[in-house]
């Protein structure tokens, strides 16, 4: 078939979730299909990895630039909330128009639901790909705002956002989740069938490690971009209320936080026993230096890929329930679940108190991945549901 596909970022390099999915997508997809890949940028630099996605049959980009911007700010004031108004572009909507024109297509798909705006008016079957329920993501962090007068703002917007989504789904052929959580909550409003295509792990390229869990020098690892506001947030926790009852217990241990633009406000908390790097030449690196990673996420939706990478490589996953989220994983045998801080410190005292115990869970961890979560099982997927939609 002729696939048109719309993304909201380029996707490559792979710094994100949102470009690793895509990514790995459209690579098994395009084996199968002819894709024509039209993609919002952020800068022209961008245009010089587009040699990178040559497994496509073409690729076309509009500059959208970074969301807070005065227009945008100002298109956010009518019936958009932030997030759409950013993606409501002039120019992508008249260039999908011609090149709907100009070629004869059998499906669209749009990846996430927010780059809605700037489609022109269809007459073919359209797929809606989202990364997350994303409204109730901007609920949860209205609530959970540290400034309340800024609170009742981003509830408007949240509210905004569930109306334009909600609609979104309605207007779809289909639309696809990443969990079966996720697909729940799509399928109580559409009353139709939710497919699941989740996310994923490219099982050759992040090779399982056996740990030994020495306990005399326990290494930790937290990774996310501090842009996406729940990192931000299980950030702030583990630095200032889960590291402290951890070294407190371990005098030796060593924590590693990798991603881009940590909190400033959070640099006084950043004692010799933690180091931050903005960013690493290979992700594997880090993972293949420490034994634990820890993720006290506070607020969950879709799948975290940082989860899924370490899983596959050998570390072992402490998270919260909501960090969970849209895994197939249960607490104590591929993964350890804890809500509180002290919850934190006592799986990490279970992983280094009980090695063979661990090592096992990794290596049932590792089966997971291969079993559920393998990029061309899932490409095998949403081929069926492109299928399913002409």
């Amino acid at each position: 078939m002729n696939i048109l596909f719309i993304s909201a970022l380029l996707p490559y390099p792979l710094h994100s979730g949102g470009q690793v999915r895509m990514y790995n997508l459209l690579k098994e997809l395009s084996k199968k299909h002819s894709i024509t890949l039209f993609s919002f940028i952020r800068s022209e630099d961008e245009n010089t990895y587009i040699k990178d996605l040559s497994f496509v049959d073409s690729v076309h980009t509009v500059m959208r630039g970074r969301g807070m911007q005065m227009k945008y700010l100002i298109g956010a004031m009518g019936n958009y909330p932030l997030l759409l108004a950013t993606y409501d572009n002039r120019i992508m909507q008249k260039e999908l128009k011609k090149e709907l024109e100009r070629k004869k297509y059998d499906l669209v798909h749009i990846e996430p639901f927010y780059v809605y705006p700037s489609l022109p008016l269809l007459k073919i079957p359209f797929v809606v790909s989202e990364h997350n329920v994303e409204y109730t993501i901007y609920e949860k962090h209205a609530k959970q705002m540290r400034f309340p007068i800024v609170r009742p703002f981003a509830y408007l917007d949240a509210v905004k956002m569930k109306i334009w989504e909600e609609l979104i789904w309605e207007k779809a052929n289909v639309v696809t989740a990443v969990s079966a959580d996720d697909a729940t909550v799509i399928t109580a409003h559409t009353k139709k069938s939710t497919p699941v295509v989740s996310n994923g792990v490219d099982t050759s390229y992040f090779s399982y490690t056996q740990r030994t869990f020495d306990k005399t020098r326990p290494s930790f690892l937290f990774v996310g971009n501090f842009l996406w506001a729940p990192n931000s947030e299980a950030v702030r926790t583990l630095i200032t209320t889960i590291w402290p009852k951890i070294i407190a217990l371990y005098p030796n241990a060593q924590l590693s936080i990798v991603g881009k633009h940590f909190p400033k406000h959070l640099r006084s908390y950043v004692t010799s026993s933690i180091q931050v790097k903005e960013y690493v030449d290979d992700i594997r690196d880090a993972y293949s230096k420490s034994d634990v990673l820890l993720a006290p996420m506070g607020i969950g939706g879709g799948t975290k890929f940082k989860l899924l990478e370490t899983m596959a490589t050998g570390m072992l996953v402490i998270t919260t329930t909501e960090g969970k989220m849209g895994l197939d994983v249960t607490n104590g045998k591929e993964v350890y679940i804890a809500d509180t801080p002290e919850a934190f410190v006592s799986a990490a005292r279970s992983v280094y108190d009980d090695p063979k115990t661990s090592l096992r869970m990794t290596k049932q961890a590792r089966t997971c991945i291969e079993k559920q979560y393998d990029w061309k099982r899932i490409g095998e997927v949403l081929n069926t549901v492109w299928k399913g939609a002409v």
